[in-house]
């Protein structure tokens, strides 16, 4: 499987082919930014496949091929060149999901409506450096400007269209693999551990770098950027964070701060937290889904088990969207489930405010909103005909 110490050298292949891992795991998040191929959970690539052995992939098929293996010629040209499709509009606003900077530019070219998802633990991962190490070492504006600048090329990317960024949610494990990582303490399952706000809660100096970050890009003009807290699971800690930010020099009362819905209890107490002050949600469905199910979204021994449409996930999902479509409070999504035609369709009808996928999925979630929605106009027309 692939970690976040890993991209520099993922940047640099042609494919990747990992044992370990499914549709929501590291490799796969960073080979569709990168649009690179990518097959992962083979079980048996490392025991299989020899150095130096080559092999075509298909990462549309989950293929892989012995020996190099010619791509399909392309169709040939039409005579005429037909005119260029007018732009899908639609009033659901369809965003991206970023985790790395350079993909930025790829990711405005799909013409999608903001981020709804900028990862930055992919960006802080790759110095090798934990923050403690920078805050230990006395580098913490080297830090600080590393953040902001990774940032701030997302944001130029997306001139006044939304961008909201997640705070830091990287589980032990990736941090031990790093300088100053010696002292993390070992989880049994860190993605039930010490990640997430729960993290930054007890680690003021990580989050005072990240938020000194933030503040910067605010007082630099970026309007347009929103900070989201991930692992929340009570509004006391959403009201904490905020607190906390508020006492480094944040004006909290106008900026745009929301939450992570990802653990079932933050969609149950979705009406406190929007008393609480959230100015939005978001749906983290790969946590979401794994946590309400009991299923390791990483363990391919039951992959097959892990199920985004769930009656028990739609249930929490129906329930958080009515409730913030009740105080005016922007919903989205943006695991996985966000770059599903079927689950994007299905969550329109319930009313979400916003989609975001992964970068090459837009075109196809822009058009499944865009069939939802007129469907449900049509649907409204014949009832009051």
């Amino acid at each position: 499987m692939t970690n976040p110490d890993m991209v520099p050298a993922m940047r640099r292949v042609s494919a990747i082919v990992t044992d370990e891992g499914g549709m929501t795991c590291h490799a796969a998040i960073v080979s569709r930014e990168l649009g690179t191929p990518a097959v992962v959970g083979t079980k048996k690539a490392t025991k299989v496949l020899q150095d130096g052995q080559v092999i075509t992939v298909d990462g549309e098929k989950g293929t892989i091929y012995e020996g190099a293996v010619a791509a399909p010629a392309p169709a040939p040209a039409a005579a005429t060149v037909a005119a260029a499709p007018a732009p899908v509009i639609t009033g659901t606003l369809v965003k991206v999901n970023v985790s790395l900077p350079e993909a930025a530019k790829r990711a405005a070219a799909t013409g999608a409506d903001g981020v709804g998802l900028l990862r930055i633990e992919h960006l802080i991962l790759g110095l090798n450096k934990t923050p403690g190490w920078y805050v230990e070492h006395g580098r913490e504006e080297e830090f600080i400007s590393e953040l902001y600048g990774g940032i701030k090329t997302v944001l130029d990317a997306f001139s006044g269209k939304p961008v909201w960024v997640r705070t830091l949610d990287a589980p032990t494990d990736e941090f031990r693999n790093m300088e100053g990582g010696e002292e993390e303490p070992i989880e049994h399952n860190p993605m039930l551990g010490w990640r997430g706000i729960r993290r930054d809660l007890r680690s003021p100096d990580q989050f005072r770098l990240q938020v000194e970050a933030f503040k910067r890009l605010w007082a630099a003009g970026y309007s347009n950027l929103g900070v989201m807290f991930p692992m929340v699971n009570h509004p006391g800690e959403f009201v904490r964070a905020r607190a906390m930010m508020k006492d480094w020099g944040v004006d909290v009362e106008n900026a745009t701060l929301g939450v992570m819905i990802e653990i079932p209890s933050s969609a149950i107490l979705i009406e406190d937290f929007i008393r609480a002050g959230i100015r939005f949600a978001s749906f983290g469905t790969n946590d979401l889904v794994q946590y309400t199910l009991a299923i390791d979204r990483n363990n391919e021994h039951v992959a097959d088990m892990y199920e985004p449409e769930h009656p028990a996930v739609l249930r929490l999902i129906d329930y958080a969207i009515k409730a913030c479509r009740e105080h005016d409070i922007e919903c989205s999504i943006c695991g996985q489930a966000g770059s599903d035609p079927d689950m994007v369709a299905w969550l329109v009808g319930h009313g979400i405010t916003s989609v975001s996928a992964n970068i090459d999925a837009v075109p196809r979630i822009r058009e499944a909103v865009a069939r939802k929605e007129r469907q449900i106009l049509l649907d409204a027309a014949r009832r009051n005909a």
